[in-house]
């Protein structure tokens, strides 16, 4: 899987935007499963979705699996801030989940073990071909970035709450959820313009 040649790596680094769907083809193609999965994987490890917080449980599954196949394209740079934001949000909902900073961190580890086991069982390549190293490669730092970033996003908040008397943040009410979903959205038609005019000026 991991066990390409520099010279394929430096070929698959040149690829057009259009060129560049092999793993990228394959997890937009799935994206809908793969965030199905992760969310079914979050309500399975624990109550910390009840109280209303689930309302917003499958858009933060689908906004952000849906931000991962363009960062495996050479439009990444500027899809980066638009995922890194999304982790962020993500982050600081668990926080007033209750989470802690290590439970953050494995519900977005589960969706690095949803993708690799979708991998296996439906590989995105033909039998005895190998996964594009570049492509991997990018999707490994993508879910890093994501990772990171959730932490981020409990950790400040929590640093908030703390700096203005209130200990710990407070639970999310019904109007904070839709404020959640609007920004999630908000984020996706951003992806969605930029891979627009991504496709426009490529070169036919």
């Amino acid at each position: 899987m991991f066990g390409q040649t520099p010279e394929s790596h430096d070929r698959s680094a040149g690829r057009s935007f259009a060129g560049s769907v092999n793993l990228a083809g394959w997890l937009r193609d799935r994206s809908p499963g793969v965030a199905e999965r992760w969310a079914e994987g979050l309500l399975s490890g624990g109550g910390s979705w009840e109280g209303g917080a689930d309302a917003v449980l499958r858009p933060f599954s689908r906004g952000l699996v849906s931000f991962l196949p363009a960062m495996l394209t050479p439009i990444r740079a500027e899809i980066v801030p638009l995922w890194s934001e999304c982790a962020e949000l993500y982050g600081s909902v668990a926080a007033r989940r209750g989470l802690s900073a290590g439970e953050v961190i494995e519900e977005f580890h589960l969706l690095r073990e949803v993708i690799l086991r979708m991998m296996f069982e439906r590989p995105p390549v033909r039998p005895g071909a190998t996964l594009p190293f570049r492509e991997v490669l990018l999707l490994n730092r993508a879910l890093d970035i994501g990772v990171t970033q959730a932490s981020v996003g409990h950790t400040d908040l929590l640093f908030f709450s703390l700096l203005h008397g209130s200990g710990s943040p407070p639970p999310l009410g019904r109007k904070e959820l839709d404020e959640v979903s609007g920004q999630i959205r908000a984020l996706q038609l951003e992806q969605q313009r930029i891979v627009r005019h991504a496709a426009r000026v490529q070169p036919k």
